[in-house]
């Protein structure tokens, strides 16, 4: 089911954040939290759901769980850094995988621990949204 959800704060130039987990209460946390900084959210539960958002849309920035029902979120980050189409992309990985996991995960894109502080998700949406707005190259740092 796709939860996409455009929130009337939202403005056309606003940065896009779409965020896949399957877990709602979390989806509906980052969703808040994005609006709330000014961003459009958009809830997806699923790498499948997220292939066909790409086809149709290009986000800021992505936020994928590394547990999904249909595969690893940290394994397709690192597939979408690789892919020439994707590359350019910022992918956040949240999990709260045991730490060598995340390590793993890291090497390729920025990990957030769950749970997670609200300040450290304002943080990252604040500096996104301020490179995106200084037409910075976003690359792989998560700050």
């Amino acid at each position: 089911m796709d939860t996409t959800h455009n929130s009337p704060r939202a403005r056309g130039d606003a940065p896009v954040l779409c965020i896949v987990d399957d877990d709602d209460l979390t989806v509906e946390l980052i969703r808040e939290v994005a609006e709330e900084s000014g961003w459009t959210a958009h809830g997806l539960k699923d790498i499948a759901q997220l292939r066909e958002f790409l086809r149709r849309q290009r986000p800021t920035l992505l936020m994928i769980d590394d547990d999904l029902p249909d595969g690893r979120g940290g394994d397709l980050a690192r597939a979408l850094r690789h892919d020439p189409a994707t590359s350019d992309i910022p992918v956040v990985v949240c999990t709260a995988a045991h730490p060598k996991r995340q390590r793993e995960i890291g090497v390729s894109v920025p990990v957030i621990s769950k749970p997670f502080e609200l300040r450290e998700l304002e943080h990252l949406l604040h500096v996104r949204a301020a490179r995106r707005g200084a037409g910075l190259r976003q690359g792989g740092a998560a700050g």
